[in-house]
């Protein structure tokens, strides 16, 4: 009896620990200085780096993705559009790829946004800067060029909710 007791509560345990934590309403990362909201009727899970959180992950109905991430600015890029540049170099296309760069608002701070078609694959970069020496943050849509319309709904109410807070 109670040993049977024992292995329903160990499968119990190993359950939940492979259970991903879902992440809804105001996601906070007091570690790297922000919040964001996470929109109504969407969940979604924590992306972990070596142990620490950086942000969290949306999959999306259509079957793309939206990250939301803050890092270091560790190639010391002097402005955000260095960070776009870089990242959309990176991205690999095999067809003929359509790049495009400007402005939008984070939250109340002004980010630089990238896009790119590659075939049918749509990505979409919003980068910002923390005001002085701070981290940076990222919000990435990655869809499909029919999709986009629909999913960037969703990327820009992100945005539209990014706010620093004080970090710890």
């Amino acid at each position: 009896m109670r040993i049977g007791l024992l292995i329903i509560l160990l499968v119990s345990c190993i359950s939940a620990a492979q259970t991903p934590k879902r992440i809804t309403g105001k996601y906070s990362n007091p570690t790297l200085g922000y919040e964001i909201t996470v929109p109504e009727g969407w969940a979604a899970t924590p992306d972990d780096q070596g142990g620490q959180e950086r942000g969290f992950t949306i999959s999306l109905a259509s079957g793309g993705t939206i990250s939301v991430f803050g890092e270091a600015n560790t190639l010391n890029w002097r402005a955000p559009i260095d960070g776009i540049r870089h990242s959309l170099g990176l991205e690999k296309c095999d067809s003929t790829r359509q790049q495009a760069t400007g402005f939008m608002r984070m939250g109340r701070l002004t980010a630089t946004k990238g896009h790119q078609f590659c075939g049918d694959r749509a990505v979409e970069l919003l980068l910002t800067f923390h005001p002085g020496r701070g981290p940076i943050y990222w919000i990435t849509l990655r869809t499909t060029a029919q999709k986009r319309a629909e999913d960037e709904a969703v990327f820009n109410k992100l945005a539209s909710s990014f706010q620093l807070i004080s970090a710890q």
